[in-house]
């Protein structure tokens, strides 16, 4: 026993002790460093020689114990402390108030050869603060890997591999890591991931566990000895849960982590289980999972959060599960192959995106992009299901239907779609008005079909007489379609898609127009001729000035004899007046479906509206530059805030980085004719 300050035991070989191989024991043993020591093994290291209760004890107060170290050699191999009538540990801390205890680079569950050789728990902290858990390999455990119960201060676990050892080989533990009464405030994974794979369960925060963060950790993937990338991980998925969230835990934030699952990958059920956030979290599988995640019961939860802090969910039966419950969040989520591409090796194959089952209310389930799963996008399945909001969600390329409910849902009546136009209003902006009936007093939302932009193109309130009418400055770019949404917020299924105008013819505007100066170039030639990719629809007037003549014009739109330019030659600036706002001719969309058209454009200038998926700016102008140089010389975009035109393309200092397009309005001058295609 070490009873003394600043005491070291090392290279010793302890085994078959009644209560512990080593006991750093009371409040005198402050800084003991306990390393390079065989705990719990025969002489030769291969067999078990138990310490009943414990290789290694830190108990009674005892402060600032270090049991392994940095150094090579330093860790301890503590393996065989289990006997049938009572548990065994091979290090447990905890007791009378000990402090700032660090457990590291030990090997804990196998013996000499690397074979498992259990102890009941790995590590057990108990009524115990500041706990340090780093860079052990910890394998074996008929328990858990990692125990907490009765902590009252920060504690962490970091960088360290459980369930797998240094090779890669598979070893589990029965819980990797289970925090159960009275753990509180311990942070995994937050200086250093850990590597939880192979076991039963990966992690488990049970029976009143509180403020525990699960950050960055690899569950259910071990790094190949070679590179160490996720691309190159190995599929060693806990084989019931990869995360487990149960029995009144509270106040849980799992962020960052990627999860191959087993049967499940993370699950939050309980009454009493309350307030836990999913964010930034990937999970997957190789074709058997279950569910990806699932919730139930449990109240506060948030799966995703605000834009940039949502879950990406694929390759599993159903991705996200609710039942039994009540307003639960679901935002900003990626779902389906079609939206996430994980990079550790995963099935492509989602069966239902989100599925809300028996009990599952007022649930909202927004801004969410599910693409590409076999069946249902949204299934609201439970008969007991009742007032679950689905809003402003993307859906492309499922199987299913994109919102689907089950035979017993109450939900509104579905909208039906009976006008699309377009036309001008004030300020050069263009407005699109969409009416139909729907069910009084619901509320209408307008979707175009297939577009990968979150967030509905329009909404309007159904009048006493059934009717609606929608108006947005933002343009369809295909096919649109609604849903219709009560009071309380239950969503009906989608209406048949309406067909957007395919192309609009835009009225003359009055106003003086917008100045631009430009270059001319080649041979003296007539103005006419100079200008003729602009068009008459576009080109008010052009002028020159000469010190000998001062401002000489030109225009189209009067007769010839009253021009008093008549030629011009290369290397001469005009000052042009176009025609302001968008043109007479504006393209909304030139192909049924509306989504990826390939846009004709000609010589001069064009006006269109981006008509392919999601996309940067930047990105589509640069896929159009590579795959057809020197075809666009210039590309604006209507500002609606400021209300003019922006230079956006080339990119220069001082151009414009519009926001993520959806449907802009652009002008784009073209040196040649050309086809610009905008497919997916």
């Amino acid at each position: 026993m070490v009873s003394g300050p600043d005491i070291v035991v090392r290279g010793l070989g302890i085994g078959g002790f009644q209560r512990y191989g080593i006991g750093v024991i009371g409040a005198a043993a402050r800084g003991a460093v306990v390393e390079s020591n065989w705990l719990g093994m025969t002489a030769d290291g291969r067999a078990a020689a138990p310490n009943r209760l414990s290789g290694i004890a830190v108990l009674g107060g005892a402060a600032d114990a270090l049991i392994g170290g940095e150094c090579a050699g330093c860790g301890n191999r503590i393996a065989g402390n289990s006997v049938p009538e009572r548990s065994g540990h091979g290090v447990v801390i905890g007791g009378g108030g000990v402090v700032g205890a660090r457990v590291i680079g030990n090997t804990i569950g196998l013996n000499a050869d690397g074979q498992p050789l259990p102890n009941d728990d790995g590590v057990l902290v108990v009524d115990s603060a500041q706990a340090e858990l780093r860079g052990n390999m910890i394998c074996a455990s008929r328990v858990a890997g990692v125990e907490f119960r009765e902590t009252r201060a920060a504690s962490s676990v970091d960088g360290n591999r459980i369930g797998v050892t240094a090779e890669g080989a598979p070893v589990g533990n029965d819980v990797g890591v289970f925090f159960g009464p009275g753990a509180a405030r311990i942070a995994v994974g937050a200086a250093e991931r850990n590597i939880i794979a192979a076991n039963r369960v990966g992690v488990a925060v049970e029976q009143g566990a509180r403020e525990v963060r699960l950050l960055n950790n690899w569950v259910g993937l071990v790094p190949a000895p070679a590179s160490g990338d996720l691309a190159d991980a190995r599929a060693m998925p806990n084989r019931e849960r990869g995360i487990s969230i149960i029995a009144g835990a509270s106040e849980v934030r799992v962020v960052g982590n990627q999860v191959l699952a087993g049967e499940r990958g993370i699950v939050i059920a309980g009454a009493d289980t309350s307030r836990v956030s999913l964010q930034r979290n990937t999970v997957a599988s190789q074709g058997e999972a279950l569910v990806g995640i699932e919730v139930r019961q449990a109240a506060e939860v948030r799966i995703g959060g605000e834009r940039g802090l949502g879950n990406a969910v694929r390759g599993v039966g159903v991705a996200i599960l609710l039942a039994e419950l009540e307003d639960a969040a679901v935002s900003h989520n990626r779902i389906g192959a079609r939206f996430v591409e994980t990079e550790f090796p995963s099935a492509e194959a989602t069966g239902v995106g989100v599925e809300l089952g028996d009990g599952a209310r007022r649930a909202t389930i927004r801004e969410n992009r599910i693409g590409g799963v076999a069946g249902a996008g949204v299934y609201i399945s439970g008969e007991n299901a009742r007032d679950n909001l689905v809003t402003r969600n993307v859906f492309i390329g499922n199987g299913g239907l994109d919102i689907e409910l089950g035979d017993q849902i109450e939900a509104p009546a579905v909208p039906t779609l009976l006008s699309f136009a377009v036309a001008p209003i004030p300020n050069n902006q263009l407005r699109s008005t969409i009416g139909g009936r729907g069910e009084p007093g619901t509320r209408v939302e307008i979707y175009v079909v297939g577009l990968d932009r979150v967030g509905a193109l329009a909404s309007a309130q159904v009048r006493s007489d059934g009717a609606f009418e929608a108006t947005t400055l933002v343009l369809a770019v295909g096919e649109i379609r609604a849903v219709g949404v009560g009071r309380a917020g239950a969503t009906s299924e989608f209406s048949a898609p309406f067909p957007a105008p395919a192309r609009q013819r835009i009225p003359a505007r009055a106003g003086d127009g917008e100045l631009h100066w430009v270059a001319v170039e080649g041979a003296e030639r007539p103005v006419g001729e100079a200008l003729e990719s602009f068009g008459d629809d576009e080109l008010r007037a052009a002028w020159r000035w000469s010190v000998d003549a001062g401002w000489q014009g030109w225009s189209p739109h009067v007769p010839e004899e009253l021009n008093t330019l008549r030629t011009v030659r290369g290397g001469e600036a005009l000052l042009l007046q176009l025609a302001p706002g968008p043109p007479r001719d504006f393209f909304s969309t030139e192909s049924a479906s509306g989504v990826g058209a390939a846009l004709e454009l000609r010589r001069g200038f064009n006006y269109i509206s981006w008509t392919g998926f999601w996309t940067q700016a930047a990105e589509a102008l640069a896929h159009l530059e590579r795959e057809q140089p020197g075809l666009v010389s210039i590309v604006e975009q209507w500002d609606f805030e400021e209300q003019r035109w922006r230079v956006i393309w080339p990119e220069a200092p001082g151009a414009w980085s519009p926001p993520d397009w959806g449907a802009p309005v652009l002008r784009i001058r073209a040196t040649r004719d050309g086809v610009w295609s905008q497919g997916p």
